[in-house]
């Protein structure tokens, strides 16, 4: 396994759409990351793009220059991912978790993370390039929308299709999602599905279950509201 612990990754972009990143994982070597600031200016502060498992665990993430936080590469079919105990700050271009391309049977948590962002950016964005059966977990985690309004696009969750256009439909229903005790604003939604030809669907959804209990597109289990949003806990942040 190969270990950093006590680091500081910084991108050295222009801005958030320069290819540039704090940390890429490439090869199928499992790798652990611990106790690490990430930061700059860039595309993303941690590209995966190993076929190993990846553990983050207690860093730091200022993502307020960067695009996409932690991304997944479209070509690596990732191998299990654990975030845990992480705090995420700043309002990045995207979304703060990005992952596109997994392996089959894998398995993919986060838990005990604080995310502070925008009503635009998701927390969690998945897709899924090759239709692979994958199971995600999200334990003991918390978000807040810290600025921007609040619009269908304010959500926790986005499955985001990418190929649609090109007649390649990515199947969402081959994922099933376990979220538990999540801290969240009241306005948003929970989850919504996208895609690249027709926007905001109301078909092809995850398994997605809050706390034992399936839930529905967001068409029908939306938290929406107007004005500043508000949490739905008296735990601070």
């Amino acid at each position: 396994m190969l270990k950093f612990e006590g680091c500081t990754f910084s991108a050295t972009g222009e801005n958030k759409n320069s290819k540039v990143y704090g940390l890429t994982v490439t090869g199928a070597e499992d790798v652990e990351i611990k106790n690490c600031a990430f930061n700059g200016t860039g595309y993303s502060a941690l590209l995966n793009k190993g076929t190993g498992t990846l553990t983050v665990k207690d860093c730091e993430f200022s993502c307020g220059n960067i695009k996409n936080p932690i991304e997944g590469g479209q070509d690596a079919e990732n191998g299990d991912i654990t975030i845990d105990n992480c705090i995420f700050t700043g309002i990045p271009g995207n979304n703060f978790i990005n992952i596109y391309n997994v392996a089959l049977g894998s398995n993919h948590t986060v838990k005990n993370c604080k995310f502070h962002g925008g009503a635009n950016n998701n927390i969690i964005r998945l897709s899924n390039k090759n239709n692979t059966v994958a199971f995600f977990h999200v334990e003991n985690c918390m978000y807040e929308f810290t600025s921007g309004k609040i619009s269908e696009y304010s959500g926790f969750l986005l499955c985001q299709d990418y190929t649609n256009k090109t007649g390649t439909k990515q199947e969402f229903g081959y994922y099933t999602i376990d979220i538990t005790n999540l801290i969240r604003p009241k306005e948003g939604s929970l989850f919504y599905v996208y895609d690249d030809s027709e926007g905001i669907i109301t078909t092809n959804d995850p398994h997605v279950y809050l706390d034992g209990t399936l839930v529905s597109n967001p068409t029908t289990q939306a938290f929406v509201g107007s004005g500043d949003s508000m949490i739905e806990s008296d735990e601070e942040f």
